[in-house]
């Protein structure tokens, strides 16, 4: 009988990118009897793809923002207080692996985006999710995508900052994007008053300033990293297993640009758009978007390529 494995998320919609997804981790780890629960951003969406969800072999749960904000209501939070949740999306990252471990009791799950490549070899990740560890995907070029509310955090356990200064001396920052969570980093904050507690810890102001300019530089990364610090210092500091780092230089995540401390400079006017660098990881994580004066391109080129070669080949 395989090992029950949950994978949870944020997905836009029922769409192509959402299937390959879901279909090459399903590919990638056969070891496991996978069960998806995913909060779909417009629950609405149909397209020629949506139906073909039905026929993969696996068990899907779908939840909508309004179903997390009634849960919130249920926990005593004020309607105005939920209202600030348009101000910071990442909020719904948080409240359902919460609602996974109030309400089925979960121990672990995988958090797995949309835009990740999963190669064959993957053998390092299969034993963390055996051993249900804290899993942590090293970013070798930004020790700050994690350290938003680390403080705040480590301020709440007491001598949780000698834990993690031993486990982490050298202060890397870890993707929260691709992420195995024992979810028992939850279990101070299940009652009203530390769920109330747990969400007070965020920044609601939300990415505009007061005359609608878009923040930008280190109040922006402090703004869209919260949930990348809560789920990384956590998995660190509150777990009863201890972190287990995904072997770099075989596993990391990395950006199409700047200069990787093992593999050096990274060209992003190359034929992968500097992608070529991030590929060398058994887990690579497509981040960002691609913004060209102003205008929003989405994923590169390169990613939907793979996945259009992964969907050719898995017919």
């Amino acid at each position: 009988m395989k090992e029950k494995l949950i994978i949870a998320n944020l997905y836009r919609a029922k769409n192509k990118i959402s299937y390959f997804a879901l279909h090459q981790v399903i590919n990638r780890l056969p070891e496991f009897d996978i069960e998806f629960h995913i909060l779909w951003d417009n629950s609405e969406y149909k397209d020629e793809w949506t139906d073909k969800f039905n026929n993969l072999n696996c068990k899907i749960i779908s939840y909508t923002k309004e179903q997390l904000n009634d849960y919130c209501l249920q926990m005593g939070i004020e309607q105005d207080f939920i209202e600030g949740f348009k101000k910071f999306y990442n909020i719904y990252f948080l409240l359902l692996p919460h609602y996974l471990r109030k309400h089925f009791g979960f121990g672990y799950y995988l958090q797995y985006d949309d835009d990740i490549i999963l190669k064959e070899d993957i053998d390092e990740l299969k034993y963390a999710i055996k051993e249900q560890l804290p899993c942590l995907l090293m970013e070798p070029m930004n020790q700050n995508c994690d350290k938003s509310i680390a403080n705040k955090l480590i301020e709440m356990y007491p001598g949780s900052f000698e834990r993690y200064k031993q486990f982490n001396p050298n202060m890397w920052g870890f993707n929260a994007g691709f992420m195995g969570v024992r979810l028992e980093i939850y279990d101070d904050f299940l009652d009203p008053k530390g769920f109330k507690e747990l969400l007070e810890l965020f920044n609601y102001e939300g990415i505009y300033d007061d005359n609608g300019v878009e923040k930008v530089g280190v109040e922006r990364g402090l703004i869209d990293t919260q949930q990348q610090s809560f789920f990384s210092t956590m998995n660190q500091i509150a777990t009863t297993k201890p972190p287990y780092v995904l072997p770099y230089p075989d596993y990391y995540c990395c950006p199409n640009w700047g200069t990787h401390p093992y593999y050096g400079e990274i060209e992003n006017q190359n034929e992968y758009e500097g992608w070529d660098v991030a590929m060398k990881s058994k887990i690579v994580h497509f981040i960002g978007h691609t913004v060209l004066e102003g205008r929003h391109y989405g994923k590169p080129k390169y990613y939907h390529k793979l996945v259009d070669e992964y969907l050719t080949k898995n017919k």
